[in-house]
């Protein structure tokens, strides 16, 4: 199906009376992107887009992960802060690991929490875990592992 004049005439008419594109679509027999696509072609005015909320409030910018502290416990809330009292959130090097294999790289607890660690038990050579966490996170089986360590023992 082609625009001809009359379809251009309405998709302008309806288009000004702020119809969504999907059911200009609907009624004229076009997808919604074919009316966005002429719309755009014809010069129309651009409108806001119906899913953004506009009511929101302009004092506050993004919703920020704090860490609370507190003497009973520590937990972690989202709370909306204002753009220009935003701090950014600095990881320890412990938090974020050091990057070189020599020891397992499982994190252990919540890195937002006292105590997170890593597994820091003898690591599989090339691998950032040990045998126990490797199993883990690339769920493989025995057999497969054995072939691996074999490999890995014959290049040393």
């Amino acid at each position: 199906m082609s625009w001809n004049q009359q379809k251009v005439e309405d998709l302008k008419k309806l288009w000004n009376e702020g119809v969504a594109t999907s059911r200009i679509g609907e009624q004229l027999g076009f997808t919604k992107n074919a009316v966005i696509g002429k719309a755009f072609r014809l010069g129309l005015e651009r409108r806001q887009n119906s899913r953004k909320k506009t009511t929101q409030p302009t004092s506050f910018s993004s919703t920020t992960l704090y860490r609370e502290t507190s003497s009973s416990s520590s937990s972690v809330s989202i709370k909306k802060e204002p753009a220009r009292r935003r701090e950014k959130f600095s990881f320890k090097k412990s938090i974020v690991g050091t990057g070189s294999f020599k020891s397992c790289q499982w994190p252990i607890g919540d890195p937002l929490e006292e105590g997170f660690h890593y597994c820091d038990s003898q690591n599989i050579p090339t691998k950032p875990y040990c045998i126990d966490h490797y199993k883990k996170a690339y769920n493989v089986d025995e057999k497969y592992l054995d072939r691996l360590l074999d490999f890995l023992h014959e290049k040393n």
